[in-house]
């Protein structure tokens, strides 16, 4: 048996289809003078307030890590007098908190033999920017990481995960410059690309499936199937491995169970499954709900089962109604047409084509074969 003919494998990848990373905020300070207008605080609780606070990024000093050269923001050791302690405090606009969310930024210290040191916060009290009065305190926040160096680091990004929350909430992440003794140490920060995304938890609750992934193939004329089913986004980042070819030219994967099919098998949808959103109704964004939030949500719902075909996805002409809270919430349950699938043929030339496939045009698109491109899916 030639092993080259066969499609080996599918892998399913949160990178591929972006709909299992949820933006919560995204701020590359090309202009902060817009900064208090969206949310973020800037508090200076240095022992003495010198001569600047956080200012717009200077390009003499050196570029920003990703646009126009000052589109970044910075802090120096003029945040306080001469001989000071600095305690400048950078706060994000309140976003939804779940744990296994992430914290990416770019970071630069510039050092030049003066100890330069940025801390990291994170706060689960809501809309508060509370940090306290000193030099010394931080307020509702805490520790998260901490940076510090006394050369040039050069643009790092940086990544920081949130972890051991109860449950779902609201908060805000701070980045605090931090200085002892400005006669000795403290030079010039900048900090760019501030972005904050949740990945959903695999709970009973909110955990979002990818399915039924399919990728199709043929040889000599006849069309061949391989069907990965009951696969999390969570389980294939957090587990992925080498997989191994069997003697039938198929790959087994890690926490994955890989079988040829002669046709596609419509799925139930899983009852009472499937990630709710929520969209706050002061601030506009769409986040995951609280505990509180959630109840309403559920006494709100309106049963669906009479507007589920035989695929398992609703009709969408009989989609349910958003769902509103007395305080002007709106949730919606999302089924797996939602969702997005990373598919993968083998073209004319042999070579493997994997598109990102939106879960409501999937069962189209395997029913044509290769020769239909995803049709909101990008190519790759």
């Amino acid at each position: 048996m030639n092993l080259n003919k066969y499609l080996i494998g599918l892998v399913a990848s949160v990178a591929t289809c972006s709909a299992f990373a949820s933006p919560l905020l995204s701020e590359g300070f090309n202009d902060i003078s817009t900064l208090g207008a969206s949310g973020w605080v800037m508090t200076n609780n240095s022992g003495a307030v010198g001569s600047t606070n956080w200012f717009q990024g200077q390009d003499f000093a050196f570029p920003a890590a990703a646009g126009a050269s000052n589109s970044y923001i910075a802090a120096n050791f003029n945040n306080a007098v001469f001989g000071g302690a600095v305690s400048n405090w950078l706060i994000t606009p309140e976003v939804a908190m779940t744990n296994g969310e992430q914290l990416n930024f770019s970071l630069r210290l510039l050092g030049e033999g003066a100890v330069d040191t940025v801390q990291v916060y994170y706060s689960t009290a809501g809309a508060s920017s509370n940090v306290g009065s000193t030099a010394t305190s931080t307020g509702d926040f805490r520790l998260l990481g901490t940076y510090s160096a006394s050369a040039d680091t050069g643009w790092t990004n940086n990544t920081l995960a949130l972890s051991g929350l109860s449950g779902a909430t609201t908060g805000r992440y701070a980045f605090r410059y931090l200085v002892d003794d400005t006669s000795v140490n403290g030079d010039y920060i900048g900090i760019d690309s501030v972005n904050i995304s949740a990945v959903p938890e695999p709970t009973t609750a909110l955990m979002l499936l990818l399915g039924l992934g399919v990728v199709a193939f043929s040889r000599k004329k006849q069309l061949r199937l391989l069907a990965l089913a009951g696969l999390s986004a969570s389980t294939l980042v957090a587990q992925a491995a080498e997989p191994q070819t069997g003697a039938n030219g198929l790959m087994s994967f890690p926490n994955a169970r890989v079988a040829v099919q002669p046709e596609l098998a419509a799925t139930a949808a899983p009852a009472g499954s499937g990630m709710v959103a929520y969209k706050d109704a002061a601030t506009g964004q769409l986040v995951g709900p609280s505990a509180e939030q959630a109840a309403e949500l559920a006494a709100a719902a309106v049963p669906a089962a009479a507007s589920v075909q035989s695929t398992g996805r609703q009709a969408a002409s009989a989609r349910v109604a958003p769902l509103t809270t007395a305080r002007g919430g709106v949730g919606r349950k999302l089924d797996d047409s939602t969702a997005s699938y990373a598919v993968v043929h083998k073209d004319a030339n042999g070579q493997l084509v994997e598109s990102c496939v939106p879960g409501e045009d999937v069962a189209s698109h395997l029913a044509h074969g290769p020769s239909l491109p995803a049709a909101q899916g990008e190519q790759q």
